[in-house]
This record gives structure tokens, sequence and C-alpha cells, in this order.
């Protein structure tokens, strides 16, 4: 009989504490696709706050190969280049900022994650006098040149461009 009530009183202890870990797992909201814009987001609440949030596809940070000789952030438009450098600008939605790579070893560098989103980018070719920069777009052709030195257009935009011959 004894065996029975220490049973029955470990079964609704047990009982107990699964209901309200059950009670306070937050919900999980179904995702809702955009069929025009083809993203998906969800709405989730802040378990601190109740607000709510879009949640949708995490961003990537761009980046180049073979690695640039120097990475670095700013935060406006305003960078410096050195000479013998061509340094190319372009937003990182990871960091907020604008990441800036410098270019110096002649190469074919290959860009992922360059698109613009509407932030465009620029670059300098503070590169030897006459080094002329070539900038390849999806197919291999010619999608911009510039000769050192050369500054970008106010806002140039990144989206076609797949590779750089700095040399």
């Amino acid at each position: 009989m004894v065996l029975r009530h220490k049973v029955a009183g470990l079964i609704a202890g047990v009982s107990l504490v699964v209901g309200g870990l059950m009670a306070t797992t937050p919900a999980q909201a179904a995702p809702s696709v955009d069929r025009a814009a083809g993203t998906t987001t969800q709405t989730v609440r802040t378990p601190a706050t109740g607000a709510e949030h879009k949640a949708g596809t995490l961003a990537t940070a761009p980046s180049i190969s073979p690695a640039a000789r120097n990475v670095r952030y700013v935060s406006g438009g305003t960078y410096s280049c050195d000479y013998g450098y061509l340094c190319a600008r372009v937003w990182d939605p990871t960091r907020g900022q604008y990441k800036v790579f410098d270019l110096y070893y002649c190469d074919t560098y290959s860009l992922s994650y360059w698109g613009s989103g509407g932030d465009g980018g620029g670059f300098y070719n503070n590169q030897t006098t006459g080094t002329v920069a070539t900038f390849y777009n999806s197919t291999g052709g010619v999608y911009h040149s510039s000769t050192a030195y050369g500054v970008a257009p106010t806002w140039f935009n990144w989206d076609p461009v797949w590779k750089i011959k700095n040399c």
C-alpha cells in the first residue's frame, strides 16, 4: 500500500514538471510565403517582450577567392586605398557596414554574395599608373574596366560582377 502511494506520488510529480515545461515552451509560428517576392518569412514573438518580429532568410557576408591581402570594415562611404592596391567596397548585411577588400597580388578573384541589395558599393583603383582592372560578368564578358588611377562611379552595382582581375 505504501509502495502504491509512493509510485502514484512520483507519477503525479513527473506529470506536473512535464506539464509546466510544455506550458512555458513558446509556440512556433507557421511560415508564410510571399510568392511574388520569392521569400519565406515567419512571425515570431520575443518571449521577454511579446513583440512580433519577422524572421526571414539569414544574410551571408560577401567573400572573395583567393583571399584579399587585407579585409576591413568602414561605416560610411568614405575609405582610403593604399598605393599599389585595388580596393573594392561592398555592403555586408551581416554587419550593417561596408566591407573593403584590398587586392594587391595580380590575380583573378571570384566574388561570392556581392549582391548590392540596393546599397551599391565602389572601388578605388590605386595601382601603378596605367594598370587596368577588369570586372567580368557571369558569362566572362567585360562588365566594366578601370585604368589606374580610377574611382568607381558614385554608386557601383556589384550584382552583375562575378570576377575581378586587378591587373
